[in-house]
C-alpha cells in the first residue's frame, strides 16, 4: 500500500524533473537564440516565446515544489502570539484552509483552460494551441491543495523548516 509520505516524495521527484527540464529548455533556447543571432545572423524562430512558456511551466511547478518543502512565504509576525499548546491545531487548520484555497484556485484555473480550449487560443508567433501549456496552472494549484490536505490529515508528512521566511 502506498503511504502518503511515499506518494508525496514520488510526486516531488516527478515535479523536480519537470521543473529542471523546463529550466533547461529556457537556458538552451535563449543561449541558442543568442548564438544564432550573433554567430550565424539567424535567430531561432520563436525561441523567446518558447522560453517564456517553459519559464511559466517552471514557475508553476515551483509553486508546488515550494509547498512540498514547506518553504513558501508566510507571515511570521504572529508566531509568538498563539500559545505553543495550540500550534498543532493551528497548523492543521492552516493546512486545511490552504488546501481549500488552492483547490478553489485549481477550479478557476481549470475553467480558464477550458475557455482557452473552447476559443482555440493560440500563441503569437508560434501559432500553437495554448491550453496544453496552460494545463500547468490547475495542475500546480491542485497538487498544492493535495499536499496541504495530506499535511492536514497526516501532520508527520509536513516537512519542518529551519530557514527564515
Amino acid at each position: 500500500m502506498i503511504t502518503a509520505s511515499y506518494f508525496l516524495k514520488a510526486l516531488t521527484r516527478l515535479e523536480s524533473v519537470l521543473a529542471m527540464a523546463a529550466y533547461t529548455a529556457v537556458a538552451f533556447l535563449l543561449i541558442g537564440d543568442v548564438i544564432g543571432r550573433e554567430i550565424f545572423s539567424t535567430p531561432i524562430h520563436g525561441a523567446q516565446k518558447m522560453a517564456v512558456y517553459a519559464a511559466i511551466v517552471a514557475g508553476f511547478t515551483g509553486l508546488s515544489l515550494a509547498t512540498a518543502e514547506n518553504m513558501h512565504l508566510r507571515p511570521s509576525f504572529l508566531d509568538g502570539v498563539i500559545p505553543k499548546r495550540y500550534h498543532n491545531c493551528i497548523n492543521r487548520l492552516s493546512d486545511t484552509f490552504a488546501c481549500l484555497f488552492f483547490l478553489s484556485m485549481a477550479i478557476f484555473g481549470a475553467l480558464f483552460v477550458r475557455e482557452s480550449m473552447n476559443f482555440g487560443d493560440k500563441a503569437a508567433v508560434l501559432y500553437w494551441l495554448l491550453w496544453p501549456i496552460q494545463i500547468i496552472i490547475p495542475y500546480a494549484f491542485f497538487t498544492s491543495a493535495l499536499r496541504h490536505g495530506l499535511f492536514a490529515l497526516y501532520p508527520q508528512t509536513k516537512p519542518t523548516t529551519t530557514a527564515q521566511h
